[in-house]
């Protein structure tokens, strides 16, 4: 099976330059496992296909958290937002707020407290071009913590000597600290407080926390930070990511198509497609048939009543003929005769209606000019034809009448 891939990159907090050195890490969203983190420089960093997709992980120490509510009855769009963004946030942001990159969450409600990302866009903005400029195809940027909806957790990053420790909090936001400046002592922490710890700082989480330490893998959140439901590409950035919605909906499809989760789902899908396939040939077999046994019905009337027939192309209309050829012997008149039109005619008229003063015939169709009458007159009028097994073709300047059994 195809594997689906996803290269997480994560540029420095430094500028971009030949000197600057990415994070990357491969993960196999069908089977994610253990990531493997290394550095690269922008030129060395592996190219991307079109159906593997770019993950920018913004790093926590590049992103500042602010808890806002916005004003009820403000809409989704982009301008009015932004404006009402940088509004609120002018007061509460070092840069000015021109130069700061904001980003809202996936579902937020207007007169709703909830949490806003801010970073600075010339070093984000800077970062992705060169990205785009060196082949790699961005499709979604999502901070590497961000705010849970409920409780808090705490993250161990790193080892003793450069590791961070993070506080991800509903309530505080993300906050961050170097080891060597974590809190100490017991009354630090929260009493309910995980602390999920990466290998290089399991001794120094368990002098701290001794029953509240949870092991994880290396860099193990980058993994989570897919999930948080975060993306950062907003207010014109998403513009700038190259093929943003193709790739999303290459991603979805490839997952629909390859993921073992969806095996069921594609098995319902294709036996509902044979299903309905051996349906259409057997209705197809049926129908077919059905013609066949009715063709070879009126084939054997046609010989049955007239046995000088004896190639059949077309038996209703050789029927038909016949039958009309007897008529025309015997002497009886047929229901496409002048004489037969005019007498339904005649019968039809309402009382009271003159008839018409000059007749036309061609072909079996009787014509005439337009009567006078009214609406309840005329629809009497083409009721009593019908029952005569006639009908009026047109009731404009000239009205025709035809037998039914004319008519194709």
């Amino acid at each position: 099976m195809t594997r689906m891939r996803t290269l997480l990159l994560q540029p420095p907090l430094t500028p971009p330059g030949p000197q600057a050195s990415y994070g990357l890490a491969w993960v196999d969203t069908s089977a994610p496992a253990r990531v493997q983190v290394s550095h690269s420089p922008l030129a060395l960093l592996p190219a991307l296909d079109r159906r593997t997709p770019g993950v920018v992980l913004v790093p926590a120490a590049a992103l500042s958290w602010h808890r806002i509510s916005l004003p009820p009855g403000l809409g989704r769009s982009s301008q009015r937002l932004l404006a009402a963004l940088q509004g609120l946030l002018e007061d509460r942001l070092l840069q000015d707020v021109a130069q700061v990159h904001l980003a809202l969450p996936a579902q937020w409600q207007a007169g709703q407290p909830l949490w806003v990302a801010a970073c600075d866009r010339a070093w984000l903005t800077g970062h992705l071009q060169a990205l785009q400029e060196a082949g790699l195809a961005v499709q979604r940027l999502v901070p590497e913590f961000a705010p849970p909806t409920e409780g808090s957790r705490w993250h161990a990053v790193g080892d003793e000597r450069n590791g961070w420790l993070w506080c991800c909090s509903a309530e505080h936001g993300v906050n961050g600290w170097p080891v060597s400046a974590a809190p100490t002592g017991s009354g630090a922490w929260p009493q309910d407080a995980a602390l999920l710890a990466e290998p290089g700082l399991a001794g120094w989480a368990r002098e701290r926390l001794p029953d509240q330490v949870r092991l994880v893998d290396t860099a193990s959140h980058w993994l989570a930070a897919l999930d948080n439901g975060w993306d950062l590409a907003q207010f014109g950035l998403d513009a700038q990511l190259q093929q943003r919605g193709w790739m999303r909906w290459r991603q979805r499809a490839d997952a629909l198509w390859r993921h073992p989760r969806w095996r069921p789902t594609r098995w319902g899908l294709l036996v509902l497609v044979l299903a309905q396939l051996t349906g259409l040939q057997a209705w197809a077999w049926m129908t077919r048939t059905q013609w066949q046994a009715q063709q070879e019905d009126w084939t054997r009337t046609l010989q049955q009543r007239f046995a000088h027939v004896t190639v059949v192309i077309d038996a209703p209309a050789q029927m038909a003929r016949e039958v009309a050829r007897l008529r025309q012997g015997s002497g009886q008149l047929a229901p496409t005769d002048f004489e037969s039109l005019l007498q339904g005619l005649g019968s039809a008229l309402p009382a009271g209606v003159a008839g018409p003063q000059r007749l036309g015939y061609q072909d079996g169709v009787l014509q005439w000019p337009a009567l006078s009458m009214t609406a309840a007159e005329k629809a009497a009028f083409e009721q009593a034809l019908a029952q005569q097994g006639q009908v009026l073709l047109s009731q404009g300047e000239v009205w025709r009448l035809q037998s039914r059994e004319a008519r194709p």
